[in-house]
């Protein structure tokens, strides 16, 4: 599943990331630094941490990395060379763009984390989502029980009344007045 991340976001995260990261292979910045300058690329760029080499899918690493510096993946094949990455860039622009970034503490990075395409964060996310909603019907279920009480407490003062039983009206009221000062 894919989700949605902003222009912005994508934007702030890449001049941050060549800010403060020495790149593995030097034509990788320039790759980043070309796609910063190309807002309509940027747009089709998705983070993502699976693999992807089926679509337009390209790796770039810093010096501490483990992985190679500079990788750019098209319908299965590989390629590390600067022109083939730039050409497919412009000769489609509209296409995805797959994105993996291989950083140094990239598991803790929150601002990286944001925007991954990540099924395990669609699931924490859905989760959540599903906890405020069990969270909204519980409160719904608990008032709809609240009001049944209540009226079955009314009939039955009522019923006491009928009988003129004073005793269980005032037994049945005194429960009323607590179950309401619950609510």
């Amino acid at each position: 599943m894919t989700r949605w991340v902003s222009y912005s976001e994508k934007r702030q995260f890449l001049t941050t990331f060549l800010q403060q990261h020495r790149l593995k292979h030097p034509d990788a910045r320039f790759v980043l630094k070309y796609l910063l300058q190309h807002p309509h690329l940027l747009e089709n760029v998705h983070f993502t941490e699976t693999e992807q080499k089926q679509a337009r899918w390209l790796i770039i690493s810093t010096a501490m990395a483990e992985e190679e510096g500079l990788v750019f993946y098209r319908r299965g094949q590989k390629s590390t060379s600067l022109a083939s990455i730039m050409g497919d860039l412009a000769l489609h622009p509209n296409e995805p763009l797959y994105l993996t970034l291989h950083f140094p503490g990239k598991a803790r990075n929150f601002s990286y984390l944001r925007l991954i395409d990540h099924q395990a964060f669609e699931n924490v996310r859905r989760h959540e989502r599903h906890e405020k909603m069990a969270k909204a019907a519980e409160q719904v279920l608990d008032e709809a029980l609240k009001r049944h009480e209540v009226s079955i407490l009314k009939m039955q003062i009522d019923q006491a009344l009928d009988r003129k039983d004073m005793e269980l009206f005032h037994k049945l009221t005194e429960q009323l007045k607590k179950y309401e000062g619950q609510s």
